[in-house]
């Protein structure tokens, strides 16, 4: 009984360890991802030098947001290692040593949306509103190091 007990203790704990990373917003416009990939790809210029900086993916970009912000990045003048799945699940990448971890989650509550940018240890947020057909920032960007 105690490591049964112990067992699903373990398993908690490493459940509530790992991020999930990516697009939470169930029915978001590609407009709006737009905008908000080219106001993520403006902070990060500010913040990380684009010609000297490669940034590895942690996650599939599997939507219009996370296309939208690969493309702004490279357009940006970041190199970019792309996170790829293969059909089982399993990551076709070998982990490389070069570069940032980049990753990203986009939420929403009660009609506040919220990114949260991670590059290595440090995690960038900013809050978004919908207004009228547009998305528009709803405060500053946090940095969190």
């Amino acid at each position: 009984m105690f490591r049964l007990s112990m067992l699903v203790l373990i398993f908690i704990l490493t459940g509530c360890a790992t991020t999930q990373f990516g697009n939470f917003v169930a029915h978001n416009d590609e407009a709006h991802n737009k905008s908000i990939a080219s106001d993520v790809t403006g902070q990060l210029i500010q913040l990380y030098p684009p010609a000297s900086t490669q940034f590895n993916m942690q996650h599939p970009t599997v939507d219009s947001l996370g296309d939208a912000l690969v493309d702004n990045l490279r357009a940006g003048g970041y190199a970019i290692h792309e996170h790829k799945k293969s059909n089982l699940s399993k990551s076709t990448d070998t982990p490389t040593s070069d570069g940032m971890t980049l990753g990203y989650v986009f939420d929403q509550m009660d009609g506040l949306y919220r990114l949260t940018v991670f590059v290595d240890q440090h995690v960038l947020t900013r809050a978004y509103i919908f207004n009228e057909s547009t998305i528009n920032p709803a405060g500053y960007w946090v940095r969190k190091e």
